[in-house]
Order: C-alpha cells, then sequence, then structure tokens
C-alpha cells in the first residue's frame, strides 16, 4: 500500500478512512503515509482518537433540534439541521415531497424522537414513499423495530437503526 501510494499519488490527493477504531493498530501507518506523501491529506472516522502528532479532532454531534413547544414559522424550521435532513433525505426518494404547514410539527417531532441522530433520520426519511409523517411518527413507539431497511449499497450495520447500535456496542 506504501509503495503504491508513493509511485501514484504525487498529485494532491484525498484519503477518506472509515470506522477506523476497528484497525487502530495501523495508525503508524497512516502516519507513514502522511510523511512521506506531503500532498496527501488523511480524513479519518473513528470513536477512538488515533493519538498521532499533528492530529486534529472534530466531533460530530447530533444535529440540532426544533423547540416544539415553541415550534418556530415554517421558513425558519426549515433552516433546522436536523428537520433539513429529513426533508432533503425524503425529497430524494419521493421528488415533489416538501415541508408544509401540514406536515412541518410531525417531520419536527420525527427529528425530535430519533435525538437528532443523522443515520435515525435517513431512514426514517427512507419510509416517505409509504407513509406520511404523521403515519411514521405513529410507528415511532417502536423505534429500533421499526427503522429498518435502509440502502442495500451500506453496510448491513447502517441499514438498520438497531443494527448500528449493536455493531456499536460489539
Amino acid at each position: 500500500l506504501r509503495d503504491h501510494f508513493r509511485q501514484s499519488h504525487r498529485s494532491p490527493t484525498l484519503l477518506i478512512l472509515d470506522n477506523f477504531e476497528h484497525v487502530l493498530g495501523a495508525a503508524p501507518l497512516v502516519a507513514e503515509l502522511l510523511e512521506g506523501l506531503p500532498a496527501t491529506k488523511i480524513l479519518v472516522t473513528s470513536r477512538s482518537l488515533l493519538r498521532l502528532y499533528g492530529e486534529h479532532e472534530f466531533s460530530v454531534p447530533p444535529l440540532s433540534l426544533p423547540d416544539l413547544e415553541r415550534l418556530p414559522d415554517l421558513e425558519t424550521l426549515a433552516k433546522n439541521p436536523a428537520v433539513s435532513l429529513f426533508v432533503e433525505r425524503a425529497a430524494a426518494l419521493k421528488p415533489g415531497f416538501k415541508l408544509n404547514p401540514g406536515n412541518m410539527r410531525d417531520v419536527a417531532e420525527i427529528c425530535t424522537r430519533l435525538d437528532g441522530l443523522p443515520l435515525a433520520i435517513e431512514l426514517a426519511a427512507a419510509r416517505i414513499k409509504l407513509l406520511t409523517p404523521a403515519a411514521m411518527l405513529a410507528r415511532l413507539q417502536s423505534r429500533l423495530q421499526w427503522l429498518t431497511g435502509g440502502p442495500r449499497d451500506l453496510p448491513k450495520r447502517q441499514q438498520a437503526l438497531r443494527a448500528t447500535l449493536d455493531w456499536s456496542y460489539e
């Protein structure tokens, strides 16, 4: 791998390493690549720091949520990060889906019940072809069983919220 990168990556390169917590022992190789390839940048996602010199940590917290007690107007609510993600993903699957006065409270409550977790919000939005936001909200009483069947091209652990939690726990 080192030789391949040294020979073929003389131009600026971004290398993305996802879920690196499973191979933390390879952290010295990451440092070696960075040292030997000054035009290369590496983005690592991990629940654990690599503890390398020069490492920069960026925490990714849950998305901010709307205040259900004082629900903002439609335009303001549409700018909320959690609501915006729901609407974006729902519209990708059901063209024409929009946040409107009839669904805004349900969408806000879905995002809030899912604690602003992006994967959970995406899994819920994936149901938009079959369920209205009001129907989704009614099913969220058993959210771990309901939020399944994510994109097939993702790892199994990212296709269901329960699988994600089990995988993360393990």
